[in-house]
């Protein structure tokens, strides 16, 4: 019997382990197309996919000393389930696929599921956070797209990147001046002792994983861009004061207490090549937002996040920060001494936000079938952990919070949505003349 491949196991990939504590290592996307897939076309992209990013098909080992992946056998059946379902049912399966928590010592680390309803399919995926990030996973979604519609019209080739997954692509851009300076960012920018947290119940037996979601309109989200335009501020910037502003009025902070959101970076602004560099893998960091008590009203709450994060946006290390620390526990220190040193060091964040982004329907048509609508959002957090996650398809924006609770805290962030939805509007209401 030939002896099975290892795999190096990444900087980030032992940090996605190490956040089991936190949350269930995931991340989740569905889209939800016009029309039905081809599944004999989607599970030869799959496999084709699969052969050249052996991660993928890969059992992680826990050593004690340095973990590793195993390359394991499997067949397509591992990764895609296909089934007809109710339309009045749709939605149940979907929740139900995509809470899924696949376990690190599975023969495949990602699983796929198409659901055929009145003539139109629904892909959800769900795949392991160690494997790669939000990033990647839109790269990911766009290569599959691009490599089906290739195959249906007969040049049956995989396109996706297969090189280093390794940390440091990160330092590419800089010069040699900078890259001494990056290698040294020894600060632990975790240390933030902010003790705000989002209302959620006890711990329960009650508690399962669950994905909250809530749409802006096209309508409002325009005007929502529009006003922030003229301000010459971004969405994302728009979002952070929003969300803050509702935090303060749904958790019932005091007005002049100083909340702390970290905010999800893509460090692929920092690699040579961006998106198509290396291989999958994580390239995720995080910069700060403090804001000292709430504003008035939104636009003061903006002027507040804007003050905090303009040192970040003009700091040409923006996410690097401690990188070389996480580097240099895991070089010295024997694996297991390495997981107890950085869960002493690093302080999980109670509340943060990731704008994944825009999902473009023309990348992620499937020969020429375009999603309709569709979402992505991050791991479900673990009580009291919570995110806010953003993606925007055809103009509407979708928020979702994924956490493990029970029907009252599900009740509870459905609440918190609609209260980011006045806050939204009476923004808009605010600054009419510029919408």
């Amino acid at each position: 019997m030939a002896k099975k491949q290892k795999l190096t196991a990444e900087l980030w990939d032992k940090m996605q382990y190490l956040f089991r504590n936190y949350y269930d290592r995931m991340v989740h996307a569905v889209l939800y197309y016009d029309g039905l897939i081809d599944v004999a076309i989607l599970k030869d992209v799959l496999v084709g996919t699969t052969e050249k990013v052996p991660v993928l098909h890969s059992s992680f080992h826990d050593s004690v000393i340095n973990p590793y992946w195993v390359v394991e056998d499997y067949s397509v059946n591992d990764i895609l389930t296909v089934k007809e379902v109710d339309k009045a049912l749709l939605e149940i399966e979907i929740e139900n696929f995509i809470t899924q928590c696949i376990p690190v010592t599975d023969n495949v680390q990602f699983r796929m599921a198409i659901f055929n309803s009145e003539g139109k399919s629904t892909l959800c995926m769900i795949v392991n956070h160690m494997c790669f990030d939000g990033g990647d996973f839109k790269y990911f979604l766009k290569r599959l797209a691009a490599n089906y519609t290739a195959a249906a019209n007969g040049a049956p080739i995989i396109d996706i990147k297969t090189g280093t997954r390794s940390y440091d692509q990160v330092y590419t851009k800089l010069d040699d001046e900078d890259k001494e300076i990056a290698r040294n960012l020894y600060k632990n920018i975790s240390q933030v002792k902010d003790a705000h947290y989002f209302p959620l119940t006890p711990d329960s037996d009650q508690d399962k994983s669950m994905i909250n979601r809530c749409k802006i309109d096209a309508e409002t989200f325009s005007k929502f861009r529009k006003i922030g335009k003229h301000y010459g501020v971004t969405v994302n910037d728009l979002m952070l004061a929003v969300y803050m502003h509702s935090l303060y009025e749904y958790g019932e902070y005091p007005a002049t207490d100083t909340v702390t959101i970290p905010c999800m970076v893509d460090l692929r602004r920092h690699i040579e090549g961006g998106e198509t560099a290396g291989g999958l893998t994580n390239h995720t960091g995080f910069m700060q937002c403090s804001v000292e008590g709430v504003g008035k009203n939104i636009n003061e709450t903006l002027v507040k996040v804007l003050q905090s994060v303009r040192k970040s946006k003009h700091d040409k290390f923006m996410g690097l920060y401690s990188l070389p620390l996480l580097k240099l526990a895991y070089t010295i220190l024997p694996y297991y001494i390495s997981e107890i040193a950085i869960k002493i060091g690093y302080l999980n964040p109670l509340i943060g936000m990731s704008n994944i982004g825009l999902l473009d329907p023309e990348a992620l048509s499937l020969n020429g079938l375009k999603p309709y609508d569709g979402f992505m959002t991050g791991a479900v957090k673990y009580k009291p952990y919570m995110q806010l996650a953003l993606t925007s398809m055809n103009g509407e924006l979708t928020m979702t919070i994924a956490i493990r609770g029970n029907h009252e805290d599900r009740l509870g962030v459905q609440k918190f949505f609609e209260i980011i939805k006045k806050n939204i509007n009476q923004f808009i209401e605010d600054n009419a003349q510029y919408a």
